[in-house]
């Protein structure tokens, strides 16, 4: 994939803006001013949804191989997932945050509950998650089913229009079919196709405004949202944000292309740690000094993150990389013995 120091960017914005939110809410502030805290982080993750179907076009380009996109998929996903749920259950960590009650702990109502969290697919039966956090999860893995065919076609139909169209008519049957329904998968597309629309913009457009008007973008959607935020405006701001990507130039500044970029690289164990860290600093020590629950917070979620991502992340990325790699070569030797066969059987 191109390099592009304005994803790392808005990637890290995304996840940070989560880390915080929940920070705020585990000392109990719900409200800053007219914002509700609670969607302070939803907003990062309606961005990193943006980012997240943009990213995987890409990845789609550089290896259009259906079979590939999803090994790397599963080996890039589910193991830290696996290991954060068995960490939950084997130590009863109270990480099923809410905005009501933010350190609880979901006792699994059977095992297949459990078995379809770590499938991400609690709708399917149960809707249990035993880390809060994970919730965005599910609806990214449901995602993977179509994005492949949305690729084929826009590499067919390179052009915006008929995505417009598309995200126009999904959220005219949300509004429609689920009128009093806060979220679900089908309400969510209208989350991704943005970056489906971001992708053809970058392949069309040649991006225009300057770099440092990027986050005043980002900014001024954001305060806009907290005014009156819900699920259904979300989709507008998704919208606004594909859209607008393309058309800023990249940052150029060292220290913000690094520091972005190594928030960006450890952004998933970010996201799934900062739960963990939380619990260490504020529920095993609830009145101590603020600035000792902070420096274990802070401390023990470096720590966690670049564990997770050194010992497993990155290991299962690698050997997701080396599977899908030897998937296609079997995929291109069989191809190739049927084209060898062919014109014998024609004869």
């Amino acid at each position: 994939m191109r390099a592009l120091p304005n994803l790392d960017l808005i990637r890290s914005v995304a996840v940070l803006s989560v880390v915080v939110e929940h920070v705020l809410l585990a000392y109990q502030i719900q409200k800053i001013g007219y914002w509700q805290i609670a969607w302070m982080g939803v907003v990062g993750v309606f961005i990193f949804f943006v980012h997240t179907s943009l990213v995987l076009m890409w990845s789609l380009e550089r290896k259009p191989h259906t079979l590939d996109f999803y090994i790397r998929r599963i080996f890039r996903i589910y193991p830290l997932v696996l290991f954060a749920i068995a960490i939950t259950l084997i130590f009863r960590a109270p990480v099923d945050g809410t905005p009501v009650s933010f350190f609880h702990y979901a006792s699994p109502p059977t095992y297949k509950d459990v078995v379809f969290a770590g499938l991400l697919l609690p709708n399917l039966h149960g809707n249990y998650l035993p880390v809060g956090v994970m919730w965005s999860l599910p609806y990214e893995v449901q995602m993977y089913l179509g994005l492949p065919l949305l690729f084929f076609f826009v590499r067919r139909n390179f052009s915006l229009w008929p995505l417009l169209v598309f995200w126009g008519f999904i959220v005219a049957i949300c509004r429609v079919t689920f009128p009093g329904v806060a979220h679900n998968f089908f309400l969510c597309i209208p989350y991704f196709l943005p970056g489906i629309m971001a992708y053809v913009g970058f392949g069309r457009y040649k991006a225009k405004l300057p770099a440092w008007a990027l986050p005043i973008f980002l900014l001024l959607l954001w305060c806009v949202f907290m005014i009156q935020p819900g699920w259904r405006l979300a989709s507008w701001l998704c919208l606004l944000v594909g859209l607008g990507l393309p058309t800023f130039r990249q940052i150029s500044a060292r220290w913000l292309i690094k520091l972005s970029h190594q928030v960006a690289k450890y952004s998933y164990s970010l996201y799934l740690a900062h739960p963990f860290s939380l619990v260490l600093g504020l529920y095993l020590l609830p009145h101590r000094p603020l600035f000792l629950q902070l420096f274990v917070i802070i401390g023990s979620l470096t720590i966690f993150s670049a564990v997770g991502y050194h010992l497993l992340e990155e290991p299962m990325i690698r050997i997701g990389s080396f599977l899908a790699n030897r998937a296609e070569k079997r995929y291109e030797q069989k191809e190739a013995e049927q084209l060898r066969v062919l014109p014998t059987a024609i004869q």
